[in-house]
């Protein structure tokens, strides 16, 4: 840290979080801390908390009758930066708030992960990930080392011998001995703290122990399900989020419905990303189609259809020719194979007339609400903040809509691209450029077989002005 400190000038505090006009001491590896947070965190290292032992313990100062609903507005421990309601903790006169088990944790710790050197009680100064569950978080107190640069979470240190949960009929045991090993519930490989369900013959995280069966996500219109092994139909199925290939052998995530797979930690690495439904209709949207089928072919193809959204029925076209109109829903140009209305200019391509009038959006992080297909409106998309007047998602909560061209080419799983023989796939996190604009793009649409990228722009542009 320097010698003195200088003013803040708008840098947030990394111990406490928080940003004001206050000076802060700054360091070269990139830390600032408020004054008070820069002494007490060498308080923590120097006296282990010692400057708290004449501090007297306090009852919470708010309590609540659900011991299981965590409260935004009460005040968090410090250390394990959980809520302090219902728990004795300190409370001394600079502000800062610990549970009475963390102000009461040991300075050093002795431990099999790292036999070199003691753990030492330190602040998370560099985010570094646990050793043990390999989770990087928001921790401030772990067990370090920091000449190894190595860091095991305070419950990750000292678990416990036998878990119990309820989304398991068995309960696991610690197998606590340095082991490398592959989560039968994640598929992602640990070294140490497993635990084993004899009955079952698995071994898993810690924190897989407690993994949803049944959850509904936002990157999917479908419940979908936890599997330790996938059954037949799904074998040689790649994640629907990063596109890696899943093993069957292994835990996952599917949906029996569509076929769809996904890796456990992809579908669950934000938790605002999905929920767990607590009864069996909660939070099913509907399936209901935007199209009621009136005629079909041999090729058992809806060649007559009523759109929700048009006053007349719509006719299957057998080709493109002689149309050099646009899709009323996407509003790029039409193309095999399309709906068309014979008494009034409307046209719509299959794949936009076929989708559902509700549907979740992944994309939209602001709200967990499904979307609900919208028309006869002019609008800006959110995503690619063009103003249209085609068909639209409209979020149930929010009210704000997304265009079709943008919620079709970033539904997750393959699409197809006229100028590339092979199935483009969208990464939320690519680093490159894009073969058709040569700019620098940090999302994409990329093939697996070669080296053809599209930003999300170019991927969206029509084929032909």
């Amino acid at each position: 840290m320097q010698n003195a400190p200088y003013s803040s000038g708008g840098y947030i505090c990394d111990f406490c979080d928080k940003e004001d006009t206050k000076f802060v001491y700054h360091c070269s590896c990139g830390l600032d801390f408020h004054i008070k947070c820069a002494l007490f965190t060498f308080n923590i290292a120097e006296n282990n908390l010692k400057e708290l032992e004449h501090v007297p313990l306090q009852d919470p100062l708010i309590s609540t009758e659900n011991g299981d609903v965590e409260l935004e507005d009460v005040s968090k421990c410090f250390g394990c930066l959980e809520p302090l309601a219902k728990y004795t903790h300190f409370s001394p006169d600079c502000g800062f708030n610990l549970h009475e088990k963390c102000a009461k944790l040991p300075f050093k710790l002795n431990h099999m992960l790292h036999r070199e050197h003691p753990l030492v009680l330190q602040f998370n100064s560099e985010r570094l990930s646990c050793k043990i569950c390999l989770v990087t978080r928001r921790s401030r107190f772990v067990y370090g080392c920091s000449p190894c640069k190595i860091a095991i979470y305070v419950e990750c240190a000292s678990p416990s011998p036998i878990i119990e949960d309820k989304s398991h009929p068995h309960p696991f045991t610690l197998f606590p001995r340095r082991l490398p090993f592959i989560c039968d519930a994640c598929g992602v490989e640990g070294n140490y703290a497993a635990y084993i369900c004899c009955t079952c013959n698995i071994i898993v995280h810690k924190e897989c122990i407690s993994l949803p069966c049944i959850i509904i996500s936002k990157w999917h219109d479908h419940r979908i399900y936890h599997k330790y092994f996938l059954p037949r139909d799904f074998r040689n199925s790649d994640c629907d989020i990063c596109h890696g290939e899943v093993n069957p052998e292994l835990g996952c995530y599917c949906c029996s419905h569509c076929n769809i797979t996904f890796h456990a930690r992809c579908v669950t690495e934000d938790k605002y990303s999905y929920s767990i439904p607590s009864r069996e209709d909660e939070d099913e949207i509907s399936n209901e189609s935007s199209i009621t089928v009136l005629e079909w072919n041999d090729a058992k193809e809806a060649t007559k259809i009523k759109h929700f959204k048009h006053m007349h029925n719509l006719m299957l076209s057998a080709s493109v020719g002689g149309y050099e109109n646009s899709c009323d829903g996407c509003m790029l140009p039409i193309s095999d194979p399309f709906y068309y209305c014979s008494e009034c200019e409307f046209f719509l391509h299959k794949a936009c007339a076929e989708l559902l009038r509700m549907k979740r959006v992944w994309h939209h992080t602001f709200c967990k609400q499904p979307h609900i297909l919208i028309s006869d409106e002019v609008f800006r998309c959110e995503m690619c903040f063009h103003i249209t007047n085609g068909f639209a998602y409209k979020c149930s909560e929010c009210q704000s809509r997304t265009c079709l061209r943008c919620v079709i080419a970033l539904t997750p799983g393959a699409r197809t691209c006229l100028k590339h023989e092979h199935p483009l796939r969208f990464y939320r996190q690519y680093e490159g450029k894009c073969n058709a604009c040569s700019l620098y793009s940090w999302q994409a649409f990329c093939c697996k077989d070669c080296n053809f990228v599209l930003d999300v722009g170019c991927f969206s542009l029509p084929t032909q002005m």
